[in-house]
């Protein structure tokens, strides 16, 4: 490192040498002030100083422990003697306060003895403010030196499990369930396969007045709109002109839900019947001919009740009308039509079974 002023060499030793006594206390006086003048500093290189290093965090405050006893577990324990031993047993980072009250706070420890039994000594510690652990010491024939150590110890041992719990990392909250209203809620938009059955009545205004019997349905539901596959096999029940009517057909409705057991159906139908009139004489003008075909179209009205888990019961108002007329003549010769408003009322069983289970 070099200075901003030079140094004088051994040169100038002669000429101080002429100066006059005057000249020499000048000089003197005036060496104490230039030698308390500061060196102006040369960098020898180019490099940036050293960055200082970061604080350090923080340690975290210390655990208290207070220790108060019953006067029963006083009378086995010596409490100064207790309150030494623990001291000693207590780890690191954990003091043990004056006294066995203080100010509240979240890294207090509070340790309790008592004596329920004049065999038996209680240990009750909480540690901010988590609930109470218990361990119970038989001092039975101990002398109180030997109870005090084995409290302690005990005590000792109990904090610091109460300790490495509360230091522990807490599991996350499990993710919370749907309920059984939110898992119903979400499945009436789940695509959902159907079966019913069960029996049928129509009563038509041309023809053959009545007619029963029964049916079955295939139907695919989604996003609550179902469409249907269904077959009747219907006929006229004994007396009168005989009637058997078999269709088969379409239909597709929509549900409102009224609540989870409970819900309304609107929707239409439209099919084709295979018809057979065993005492005409004629059909459709062709004399001896017995069958014919027919077919119908109306709308549904419906409402279903859960029976238990996926049975539904169900019932059906079907008015319509019949698109085509079977003509025909009876035995008498007199002349006759399948034709007219149709009105069906349908009682059913229903299954689903969803594609999905929600969850």
């Amino acid at each position: 490192m070099r200075t901003a002023r030079p140094r004088r060499g051994l040169r100038e030793l002669p000429r101080l040498a002429r100066l006059s006594l005057p000249s020499c206390a000048l000089l003197l006086a005036a060496a104490p002030a230039a030698a308390a003048e500061p060196y102006v500093a040369v960098a020898s290189g180019g490099r940036a100083p050293a960055p200082s290093a970061p604080p350090l965090p923080a340690a975290p405050a210390p655990i208290e422990v207070r220790v108060a006893l019953s006067r029963g577990a006083a009378e086995e324990v010596p409490s100064v003697r207790l309150r030494r031993l623990l001291e000693i047993e207590l780890p690191d980072g954990v003091t043990l306060a004056a006294e066995p009250v203080g100010p509240l706070g979240d890294r207090v420890a509070s340790v309790w003895v008592d004596r329920p039994t004049a065999a038996r000594l209680e240990i009750q510690v909480r540690l901010d403010g988590r609930a109470v652990v218990r361990r119970q010491i038989a001092v039975s024939g101990l002398t109180s030196d030997v109870a005090a150590r084995l409290v302690a110890i005990a005590a000792s041992e109990m904090i610091v499990a109460e300790v490495r719990r509360a230091r522990a990392p807490r599991r996350p909250p499990p993710p919370r369930r749907p309920t059984a209203d939110e898992v119903e809620l979400a499945s009436r938009d789940l695509d959902a396969l159907s079966v019913s059955a069960g029996p049928y009545a129509a009563v038509v205004s041309g023809g053959p007045r009545a007619l029963a019997g029964a049916g079955i349905a295939l139907g695919l539901r989604r996003l609550r709109l179902t469409e249907s596959l269904f077959a009747r096999l219907l006929a006229t029940p004994s007396g009168g002109d005989s009637m058997r009517w078999l269709e088969a057909g379409l239909s597709g409705d929509y549900r409102f839900w009224l609540d989870a057991s409970w819900r309304l159906s609107v929707g239409a139908a439209a099919s084709v019947a295979s018809v057979r009139l065993p005492a005409a004489s004629s059909v459709d003008g062709i004399p001896g001919e017995r069958d014919t075909w027919s077919a119908r179209a109306g709308v549904g009205l419906g409402v279903e009740t859960r029976l238990g888990g996926p049975l539904w019961l169900g019932l059906t108002l079907d008015p319509g009308v019949v698109l085509r007329p079977a003509s025909y003549k009876d035995a008498r010769g007199a002349a006759g039509a399948v034709e007219g408003a149709w009105l069906g009322l349908g009682l059913s069983l229903a299954t689903e079974r969803r594609s999905s289970a929600p969850r």
